[in-house]
């Protein structure tokens, strides 16, 4: 069954799966592109939302195996010859979905709660929208309509003092946690719905995903409460190493964060696995080799590497063909990295336009933390030419 759509253009997701945005809205996954109309997760229940009309609509388009404009994140990169998350889903989904067609009734199995913006680092791939250190930098750069409304919107959680309480009711045929932010370990209150689910007798049948920069270190107690699960995934969020690290996850210090990965290791129970989701962008692309050594050494059970398509400018498809070319030759060995290769060659979108944009913005925020590309990346400045 899951071959067979995972060759159409059918995507489970909007039967099977909400993501709360970290403003408290909703959209039927995490690259979908927009949200669900007025709604708000702390005003309704996740059902009325996944049985409204918008997202009806997204399943019919499915059902007449149309492409809708929102999920073009992996249009894009399966016309390129790389995995999208819809086929991740479906192999992931493969034991969920057994009996499942477009003709189902849509049955919230999955929940990927980004739980507001609250986050201590500004990472460079990042913006305002997933951390409220960013917002605050980006209100320190002038008026910024957007970034008020982020930083406001963003702790929506304790807009509804009662929300995980309410959610309760509707965890019985939950079989899929995702907790992002944000960072979903400065976050407490979630632990709430973890207890309920342990309690009610819930958590055998619940997977668990943590998606972690990693400076934060959980309690025993929370190893502890985490064992009650069917499985608990935690995912860093590591895409260099070293002064390279610390620029891209400003103001992330690398030691402390390898100093976290190995005490999760040593806490880890045996229901845990560690995978490092590594996002690829213009920053790291000559340092693949570097990071591919770190990951062997730090042995996860999976290795993931993503494509950054926020900000734009930073998307490899954007890089010059002279660095495309590099990219090419140097890293044509390393087997992790060959989708991220055939996605950056499948699309030249470098243009003045951009390069300009990307290098007023790498500028702007050298300048406001005292920062330097060029010295961190000298080889990627002579060709970006960011610093002459």
């Amino acid at each position: 069954m899951v071959d067979k759509y995972i060759k159409s253009n059918v995507c489970p997701l909007p039967w099977t799966h909400l993501e709360v945005d970290v403003n408290g809205g909703a959209s039927p996954c995490c690259l979908y592109k927009g949200s669900v109309p007025d709604v708000k997760v702390y005003e309704q229940s996740l059902k009325s939302i996944q049985d409204n009309a918008y997202m009806e609509n997204l399943r019919e388009q499915f059902r007449n195996g149309e492409r809708p404009k929102g999920c073009q994140s992996c249009w894009q990169e399966e016309d390129a010859g790389k995995t999208s998350k819809r086929q991740n889903s479906l192999y992931k989904m493969k034991t969920s979905l057994t009996d499942w067609t477009p003709n189902s009734e849509p049955t919230l199995k999955f929940i990927d709660f980004k739980l507001g913006n609250v986050c201590n680092l500004k990472c460079r791939i990042c913006g305002s929208w997933s951390s409220s250190k960013w917002a605050q930098e980006e209100l320190d750069y002038g008026e910024n309509p957007v970034a008020m409304k982020n930083l406001r919107e963003g702790g929506w959680p304790k807009k509804n003092p009662k929300f995980f309480e309410d959610l309760k009711d509707e965890l019985k045929n939950v079989e899929y946690f995702e907790f992002t932010g944000g960072e979903p370990f400065m976050i407490k209150d979630h632990f709430k719905i973890l207890m309920h689910c342990v309690e009610k007798g819930y958590a055998k049948n619940i997977d668990i995903h943590y998606n972690t920069n990693g400076t934060q270190l959980p309690p025993q107690d929370i190893f502890d409460l985490w064992s009650y699960f069917k499985h608990v995934e935690i995912a860093f969020s590591i895409d260099d190493i070293g002064e390279a690290f610390e620029y891209q996850r400003h103001p992330a210090n690398w030691r402390e964060v390898s100093a976290n990965l190995v005490k999760f290791k040593e806490m880890k129970t045996e229901n845990m696995d560690f995978q490092i989701c590594s996002t690829v962008s213009i920053f790291n692309v000559f340092n693949w080799a570097k990071m591919a050594l770190w990951v062997a050494q730090f042995q996860p059970k999976f290795f993931y590497v993503n494509t950054c398509f926020d900000p734009d400018v930073f998307n490899i498809q954007t890089l010059p063909k002279q660095v495309k070319d590099i990219v090419r030759d140097r890293y044509h060995m390393l087997t992790d990295y060959q989708p991220s290769i055939r996605f950056m060659n499948a699309v030249d979108r470098d243009t003045p336009e951009i390069r300009e944009q990307r290098k007023a913005r790498i500028l702007r925020t050298d300048k406001y933390r005292k920062e330097n590309f060029g010295e961190v990346f000298p080889l990627l400045n002579k060709v970006l030419q960011i610093y002459d």
